[in-house]
């Protein structure tokens, strides 16, 4: 967050704390939750029109479930309606589950979450550091995401029929790390399969049947299961579905893999509130809540809001443990305001309407109107404009290499084309995050530093690229990558640079700074290393989940 004039805010905030808590700190009545949750649930259902995939909503108060309808069509070849009682495919809200799944082994002294991930999947290589299990669970292992890793090979995931040992194979191929673990939080599906994994071998059952035995049965999770077999028939499932646009036609957008712990898990509305039920009133022993939403720890000592397999943070000044999942046309969202004993489930299974979106205009709806809080900023400071004219330029971020721009329009300094405020300090406001940016001897700037919480990146100013065309020619040739197990053709064709692959891949590539380009039609930059003698060594691919995978050249 930015750093503001805390004196000045503090009294203001500490009131409006103490309205809020005092307005929402408690359970609210069972009337106002329904209508609350009818009025979004129709103003959701309006807007979907169709015939269209829909969503299924439910919520929750006290353990009870008090609402439970659907909209949207399960099927829309056959005109089949959703109803609260279709079974969804639950993406990464599935986390939890398996974070659940070592908390209990924990408790049984067969594991520790900060044993060496090593010690039961002796199978990955080693890194030089120590990676814990806990680390696979807060996403601050470094692992790279091997879904983003199979996408460098043309064929990803949506591509191909992929099983949970395709999936583990990528792991065990990556001989680096995006970062040192626990330096850093970046979500990684990784770090998921593996924890499945040495849940599987501790526990000397399959994933599925270990949940179905501890979770499942005991809180009545009837409708709940994993797609482990994606070819296995589910009584009562949506379909899932996708388009490109809004006016495009749906297309059917199913999860074709075997693939399961990341996600994979199949439910209800009505069993996901069984489960939060069991979360709220601590049913299964309060140690494995505390454990589930203890927030992972940076090696800095910062904290992330990221805890097992659960976001534990605040909305609208109340305690929000929660999380959203997609995979392939699902969508889904799962919340939990421990105090006021309220939980929303939605279930979606097309790429519209956002279920994140209605399930937070469900809890504004229950607990709303809010109290007007302060911006928590402190005012605009006037800076001229030769200034910030200093501040325009192109930056390449240290950590990613992704590149962002400044602009100067109508006396406004933008970032990305979003605005950057003035602060008194000097600094400037940019959403959550403070950015100062830092000067060279002559006045000239060397580079922004963004602050968000805590974690500050540096973006270094570049001088953008043109390369020549000798420039161009000495990257033509095929690049291979072992760990990807993916190849590359670097081609050059009327003065423009492409990375092809098979069949018919054609990545455009567009010059940024001295040896970077950005990759089109995917989000990833690419970029060579030289020797002393300038002589181009590798090229690199990095993109999200997966900041650096090397290619070699080959002869």
């Amino acid at each position: 967050m930015f750093v503001i004039d805390k004196k000045r805010t503090f009294a203001m905030l500490a009131t409006v704390c103490l309205l809020t808590g005092a307005l929402f700190a408690q359970v609210p009545e069972k009337d106002k939750v329904v209508a609350g949750a009818e009025r979004a649930f129709a103003k959701a259902a309006k807007a979907n029109t169709g015939p269209a995939p829909g969503c299924a909503v439910g919520v929750s108060l006290a353990g009870e479930s008090v609402f439970e309808k659907a909209f949207g069509l399960a099927e829309i070849e056959h005109n089949v309606p959703n109803t609260p009682n279709t079974i969804f495919e639950s993406g990464s809200v599935a986390k939890q589950f398996v974070a659940a799944a070592l908390v209990l082994l924990q408790q049984e002294g067969k594991l520790n979450l900060d044993d060496d991930v090593r010690k039961y999947v002796p199978e990955l290589p080693d890194y030089g550091s120590k990676m814990t299990i806990r680390h696979l669970l807060n996403h601050t292992a470094g692992l790279r995401d091997w879904g983003a890793v199979m996408a460098l090979t043309g064929v990803g995931r949506g591509d191909r029929v992929i099983s949970q040992e395709v999936a583990l194979d990528v792991v065990f191929r990556q001989k680096g790390l995006d970062f040192k673990p626990g330096a850093e939080y970046s979500y990684s599906n990784s770090g998921y399969q593996l924890a499945t994994l040495i849940a599987e071998r501790v526990s000397n059952q399959k994933l599925p049947a270990f949940i179905d035995e501890r979770f499942f049965k005991p809180l009545g999770m009837k409708n709940s299961s994993w797609r482990d077999d994606y070819q296995r028939l589910v009584p009562g499932r949506a379909q899932g579905y996708s388009r490109q646009g809004p006016n495009a036609p749906w297309r059917l957008d199913m999860p074709i893999m075997s693939v399961y712990g990341n996600g994979g898990m199949l439910t209800t509305v009505g069993d996901w509130l069984k489960w939060n039920a069991m979360l709220d009133s601590a049913s299964m022993g309060r140690p494995l809540v505390d454990a589930l939403e203890t927030r992972g720890v940076l090696n800095d000592g910062r904290k992330i809001e990221y805890a097992l397999g659960l976001v534990v943070s605040e909305y609208r000044g109340m305690r929000d443990v929660s999380h959203g999942g997609s995979t392939a046309g699902y969508q889904t969202f799962l919340a939990r305001y421990p105090d006021q004993k309220v939980s929303v489930a939605v279930l979606c299974n097309g790429t519209s309407p956002s279920a994140g979106r209605i399930a937070a205009d469900i809890t504004d709806e229950i607990f709303g109107p809010f109290p007007q809080q302060p911006t928590n900023s402190a005012p605009a400071a006037a800076v001229a404009p030769e200034t910030l004219q200093k501040y325009v330029g192109l930056w390449r971020n240290e950590r990613t290499r992704y590149p962002s721009r400044t602009t100067l329009e109508n006396g406004k300094l933008l970032l990305n084309g979003r605005p950057l405020t003035p602060l008194p300090d000097g600094s400037f406001q940019y959403g959550p995050s403070k950015v100062t940016f830092k000067l060279a001897a002559g006045g000239k700037p060397e580079y922004a530093e963004v602050d968000t919480n805590g974690d500050a990146v540096r973006h270094m100013l570049e001088e953008a690229w043109t390369p020549s065309a000798n420039e161009l020619s000495a990257l033509v040739g095929v690049w291979h990558s072992e760990e990807a197990e993916a190849t590359f053709k670097f081609v050059v064709e009327d003065g423009k640079a492409f990375l092809t692959q098979r069949p018919t891949t054609k990545l455009p590539l567009t010059p940024l700074y001295k040896d970077h380009f950005s990759i089109g039609g995917v989000n990833a930059v690419a970029w060579v290393i030289r020797n002393r003698e300038g002589k181009i060594v590798d090229l690199h691919v990095g993109g999200a989940r997966m900041r650096d995978m090397p290619f070699t050249r080959v002869k």
